[in-house]
Order: structure tokens, then sequence, then C-alpha cells
């Protein structure tokens, strides 16, 4: 977690320090405060009494500006194990008005835990109504393309957790700002896309709209990067006893267009580079 934050109030800079600074801040605006005095009482000379008066008040001006914060965690739901190399491939088919995709695994388990891990993102609800889970398709600058399902970070239990801190605070007598980050795992996975891809048929035709997402198991399809678009073969099937769910939309975007402050462009930037050295 940060503990010191600089921020701009209009043309105004400012400090939020995290409240475990509270003793700082009042000290030092206390001994600001008593250096005044102090100095009042004396007969400094210019210009030293005129470089005095400037620090005072710069000091004086420094500590008006400084706010303290409060620091919250929410950890979004996490599967209980994971393992990226058993995700090898994706599923693209239309049925019935509606695309279904689905994440193709090796492992039967890791299949269970993926699907499972994503629908308790939505609550364990079959249809995602809040835009709960977010699902997108990078397609890279070297020809291939990145898969890439995670948590919104505007979940309304999100939203309800701040609100709890901040309902503290105030019963308490604090006057402090909120910062809450979040701890969430992104399911993420590079894929080729060559020029027959069934990604770049579904890309052509999805129009957005509601998406059904489930999670498949096979040894069948090992090493390839995406299924068949018309239909499943004998020997797949969905996960036992966990249904699919349905998102809202999905995202397919160039990595060149991906703006800044997105998952997908922070993950690209600062945690593919760890993973490839």
């Amino acid at each position: 977690m940060k503990h010191v934050r600089f921020e701009m109030d209009g043309w105004k800079p400012k400090v939020v320090l995290d409240e475990q600074y509270e003793g700082f801040v009042v000290w030092g605006s206390r001994m600001t405060t008593a250096f005044g005095i102090l100095t009042s009482l004396l007969l400094i000379p210019p210009p030293i009494s005129f470089v005095v008066a400037v620090v005072l008040a710069g000091l004086d001006l420094f500590f008006e500006r400084i706010s303290l914060m409060v620091q919250s965690m929410f950890v979004q739901p996490l599967p209980e194990t994971w393992d990226s190399d058993a995700w090898q491939g994706n599923l693209y088919q239309f049925d019935q008005g509606m695309w279904g995709i689905g994440l193709l695994f090796d492992d039967e388990k890791i299949a269970r835990v993926a699907l499972e891990t994503i629908r308790a993102w939505n609550y364990d609800e079959d249809i995602d109504r809040g835009d709960n889970i977010k699902m997108s398709f990078v397609e890279m600058d070297d020809g291939g393309y990145m898969t890439y399902v995670y948590p919104s970070s505007e979940r309304e239990v999100l939203k309800e957790a701040a609100k709890a801190v901040e309902r503290e605070q105030i019963e308490q007598g604090k006057i402090r700002e909120h910062y809450q980050s979040h701890f969430q795992m992104i399911i993420a996975q590079d894929f080729d896309n060559p020029p027959r891809s069934h990604f770049r048929r579904f890309k052509n035709h999805y129009n957005g709209g509601r998406v059904m997402l489930n999670t498949f198991t096979t040894e069948r399809l090992k090493d390839r990067g995406s299924g068949p678009i018309d239909g499943l073969p004998d020997g797949f099937g969905g996960v036992p006893s966990v249904d699919p769910v349905s998102l809202k939309e999905v995202k397919i975007v160039n990595q060149e267009d991906l703006e800044q402050d997105s998952v997908e462009y922070q993950h690209l930037k600062y945690v593919m580079p760890l993973l490839e050295n």
C-alpha cells in the first residue's frame, strides 16, 4: 500500500499521508506555530527576518495542505489452486443467437476451479447483470492474441466494504480520506492467431452483447490455440455440476489501442516482462 500520495486539488498541490503519520503532522504544525511565536519575540534583523518569515509561511502552507488517509484492502475471490500451463486454448461457438466461449484446459481440476472462481466474482449467479466479470481479447503486435478474464473493480461488494470503513471513521470522529486497494487474480494467456483461426471468425461475427462462458477439458486439443466454431466434437463436455455464466459482453481491442490505466495494459507492460525473464 502507498503511505504517501501527491495530488492536485484544483491548481493547489496536496499531500495525503497514511494515518500512521498523524503524530508527525500534529507535532510539525505545533512546532511551526511555536517557532513563529518565538521569532516574533526576538529582534531579528533583516534580511534574516524576511527569510525566516518565508520559511515559516511555507511550512504553514505545507501542513495546511496535508490530509490523512485510512487504507484498506479488499481481496477478490481467488482460486484454491492454479496452473496457467493447463489452459490450452479457447472454443468459439454460435448457438441459438448467442456466442459461447469455452476455456479449454487439459486438467479437469483446473477447469473446475477456473469456472468456480469466475462464478464467485458474480456471486455464484448464472447471469452477470452487474458487469462483475470482465473478459477481453487483445490482438498483439506479434500476431497472436491475449485472453483476459478478471473481476470488475466496480463490484457492489467493494463499494459496500468501502462504505463500511468510512462509516467506522465517522463513528470514531475521525476525518480521513479512504484509499481502498484491491488484490485480485487476472486469468490471462497468450495464443497463436493464424490467418484462418476461429478467433478471427469470432471477432468478425461478434457484434456485442451477451456471451456464454464455460470451461472444458480434453486431451484432444492439447497445445492448440483455438477450437471448433460450429460444434463440439465427441469427448468434450463442460465441468460437471458447475454451470456456465452469461457475461454482459466481451471486449476485443488491438494492443496499441489499450488505455494506459486498463488492466490489460498494466499486465502487458509490467507483469508479462517478468514472466518472460
